[in-house]
């Protein structure tokens, strides 16, 4: 039989990359969360998790585990939920651009429905020009956009700061052609704004090889070694390299990452989705530690 806390415990590890990370989301001791994992493997007859460096990675086995441990907990919770009458219901309308969506949103959406199942969130995935305009509208109740060069501390809450850099596929030197293919978002997209004023106060030509609003698109250009595209720091996908200084790019600052509340919103749940929000944004990590 399994336990649900040591479940528990292994999802965490998972979701945030980190076992110190995953103390802290159940609320045990490291050594704790540790103990869970040796026990699971001891049952199991498998190991979960092997040495990487200096952290961890899963194993096919731990792989395996994800799904079942995942429909475990929701099966678990929505019994509680059903059964006591108590938890979250109704709709939360969340934002979010589709270029943090690969990055946060599963880890948002999966950790919020495991923890109240019942409570249903509606996901608008547009640039952070416009998630503003809907937050304001009333038509968002909360949204994980960037922080744009015109808004004060006052209407966003920052929630992470870091550089700004440029990316492209890995095997290629794509960085060195002039002029410099770039794939970018619409006109308003701050990284573009940032990127194409770097550029040109450097002197350095550049042509649109795309230019879309869909992050997928602009993804496909720079893998297939097309482009280059602006990116922070920690969503940059692990088959994308930052281009080295040597070749002569100029640096595009940092990006900030805010979480923006409805005023008007009174929906249940609401402290419970932005504190998971900033639980994931602040713990995005490439390596289990």
């Amino acid at each position: 039989m399994f336990d649900t806390d040591q479940l528990r415990s292994f999802i965490a590890i998972v979701d945030t990359g980190s076992f110190t990370r995953a103390a802290q989301r159940v609320n045990k001791t490291q050594s704790a969360v540790s103990m869970h994992i040796r026990r699971l493997e001891e049952m199991l007859g498998k190991a979960l998790f092997a040495k990487a460096g200096r952290g961890a990675r899963l194993t096919e086995s731990g792989e395996q585990l994800i799904e079942y441990a995942r429909n475990i907990l929701h099966t678990e919770a929505v019994a509680l939920e059903a059964i006591s009458g108590k938890g979250l219901r109704g709709r939360i309308r969340f934002g979010i651009p589709d270029d943090y969506a690969e990055a946060f949103f599963s880890d948002i959406m999966s950790c919020f429905s495991m923890r109240h199942p019942l409570a249903e969130m509606l996901v608008s995935c547009e640039s952070s020009t416009q998630l503003v305009e809907q937050i304001n509208s009333g038509d968002l109740d909360v949204a994980l956009l960037t922080v744009l060069s015109d808004m004060t501390d006052a209407d966003i809450e920052i929630l992470r700061e870091e550089p700004l850099l440029w990316v492209a596929a890995k095997n290629n030197t794509i960085e060195y052609e002039r002029p410099l293919p770039v794939a970018l978002s619409s006109k308003e997209c701050e990284w573009r704004i940032a990127a194409q004023d770097a550029l040109t106060i450097a002197g350095i030509p550049m042509k649109h090889a795309l230019t879309s609003r869909n992050y997928a698109a602009i993804s496909k250009a720079v893998a297939a070694g097309l482009a280059v595209t602006p990116l922070p720091e920690s969503i940059i996908p692990r088959d994308f390299r930052v281009v080295s200084e040597e070749a002569g790019l100029p640096k595009l600052g940092k990006c900030r990452m805010g979480l923006m509340v409805s005023p008007t919103s009174r929906v249940d749940g609401l402290k419970t989705l932005t504190d998971l929000i900033r639980e994931v944004v602040g713990m995005r990590s490439q390596t289990i530690q």
